[in-house]
């Protein structure tokens, strides 16, 4: 998706609707403002792994993906907003959301309940324009005490983790018993309750 941005200094003062960003890499930092209404729908639908092209007036368009977000919490809008510069043919990190297919036996059949542990996984694709949308984990075989980790997700050719292979990434468990009231025996509390 493309986002219009304008160079700014520190100490200029930015025209109504722009919020202040910074672009930035390993070698460089270029402090933007940008649109806030045009980076809402940016946002919105591609979040902190989609690839963005930051075009700036008389210069290449600078891929890149949002790293970070600042909101102003009165407003509940946001303040300012980081870019890390992407280099296509060079890997790049990103956090890439987790979702699952279908519905696991041990929910269906066995009464448990599914729970994602994680939900946005770092990964390590080759380049800016490899990055996943998102990854699907196919649940259906999944019994209760069934755990998927990280290292046994199926990536895109050319993708890896940026976490431990070990890292719980969900899991079907066994609800925990709802206690009622009746079932619990007041009398010992009811017996030490007087004397206060």
């Amino acid at each position: 998706m493309e986002l219009k941005a304008i160079p700014r200094s520190h100490k200029d003062k930015l025209p109504q609707g722009y919020i202040p960003a910074v672009a930035y890499n390993k070698e460089r930092s270029v402090p933007i403002a940008i649109e806030a209404r045009a980076f809402d729908v940016v946002f919105r639908s591609q979040s902190t792994h989609g690839l963005v092209e930051l075009t700036l007036e008389g210069q290449e368009p600078l891929p890149a993906i949002v790293k970070s977000v600042q909101m102003d919490k009165r407003k509940r809008t946001v303040a300012h907003a980081d870019f890390y510069l992407a280099t296509y043919g060079q890997e790049i990190e990103a956090r890439v959301p987790v979702h699952t297919g279908g519905k696991p036996r041990g929910v269906t059949d066995q009464g448990g309940i599914l729970d994602v542990l994680v939900h946005n996984l770092a990964i390590i694709a080759p380049g800016p324009r490899r990055i996943p949308d998102e990854i699907v984990v196919d649940v259906t075989s999944l019994g209760i005490g069934d755990v998927i980790r990280a290292g046994d997700l199926q990536l895109p050719e050319g993708c890896r983790i940026a976490i431990d292979a070990d890292v719980a990434i969900l899991a079907v468990v066994q609800p925990q018993k709802m206690v009622s009231a009746e079932e619990v025996d007041l009398g010992d509390a009811v017996e030490g309750g007087g004397d206060a």
